[in-house]
C-alpha cells in the first residue's frame, strides 16, 4: 500500500492565472448578455479554462459572479486607500479619473448592468450586489462627508447627493455617444471638468487642477483587465 504524503498527485501544474482570467472573464460575459445569458460555459470559453477548473472554484454561478465582483470592490478599495494622503480635490478627481476609466472598460458595463438589475432582476442578482458593490460608492462618500466636516465642501452641500451626482454622471458619461474614448490624457480632461461642473459650485476654495498632474494608470486596465 502506498502512503499519501498530503500532497497532490503528479500531474500538470495547477495554473496560477486561471482564478484572474475566470473572474475577468465573468465580468465581461455578464456585462455583454445579463444575468439571463451568464453562464459557467460561456465564461470557460471565453477565459480558455477547463470545466473542472471553474466548478472546483465556484460550484455555481452565483458564487463565480460575486467573485468576480468582490474583487472588482476589494480594487477599488484598495486604490481608494492609496490616495487617502493626497489633499481633498486631488483625492477627489484621481478617485473620479479611477471610476470614469472602469466605466469605458467591460467591468465598467459589467458594473452598469448590475447597478441596473439588481433593481429588477431576481432575488439572486439583488444578493450578488448587496454583498459586493453595495460598497463601490463608499469612497466618494466618505471623502465628500469628511469634506463638509472640514469646511471644504459648504454648509448647505449635501454629501450625499453629490456622491450620487457624480456616479451618475460617470455612468451617463460612459454611456452617451460617442463612446468616450479610453485613452487616459481624455479621462483626464473629462474628469476634471465633471468634478469642476458637479462639485464646484460647492467648494468653499475654488476647483484647480494639481500642478504638474499627469493622466494616472486606471486600476482596471483596457479590456477590463487588471492593470
Amino acid at each position: 500500500m502506498t502512503r499519501s504524503t498530503g500532497h497532490d498527485s503528479p500531474g500538470r501544474p495547477r495554473d496560477p492565472l486561471v482564478e484572474p482570467r475566470a473572474l475577468t472573464a465573468a465580468l465581461e460575459i455578464y456585462g455583454q448578455h445579463g444575468w439571463s445569458g451568464f453562464t459557467m460555459g460561456r465564461v470557460t470559453m471565453l477565459a480558455r479554462v477547463g470545466k473542472s477548473s471553474i466548478y472546483r472554484r465556484w460550484p455555481d454561478r452565483v458564487e463565480l459572479l460575486t467573485a468576480a465582483f468582490e474583487r472588482t470592490a476589494l480594487l477599488f478599495e484598495l486604490d481608494d486607500s492609496r490616495v487617502a494622503g493626497l489633499p481633498f480635490q486631488e483625492q477627489l478627481l484621481t478617485m473620479v479619473q479611477r471610476r470614469l476609466y472602469t466605466y469605458t472598460t467591460p467591468t465598467g458595463t459589467a458594473i452598469i448592468r448590475l447597478q441596473v438589475e439588481h433593481h429588477c432582476g431576481p432575488d439572486e442578482v439583488g444578493e450578488i450586489w448587496k454583498g459586493t458593490l453595495s460598497r463601490f460608492r463608499n469612497g466618494l462618500r466618505i471623502l465628500l462627508g469628511d469634506a463638509h466636516v472640514t469646511s471644504r465642501l459648504r454648509p448647505e452641500a449635501s454629501p450625499e447627493l453629490l456622491a450620487e451626482a457624480l456616479e451618475g454622471s460617470m455612468i451617463m458619461h460612459a454611456l452617451a455617444p460617442p463612446f468616450p474614448g479610453a485613452g487616459a490624457a481624455n479621462i483626464n480632461e473629462q474628469s476634471f471638468a465633471l468634478v469642476k461642473q458637479v462639485v464646484g459650485p460647492w467648494l468653499t476654495d475654488p476647483m484647480t487642477l494639481p500642478a504638474g498632474a499627469r493622466p494616472l494608470p486606471p486600476i482596471i486596465g483596457a479590456g477590463g483587465r487588471p492593470a
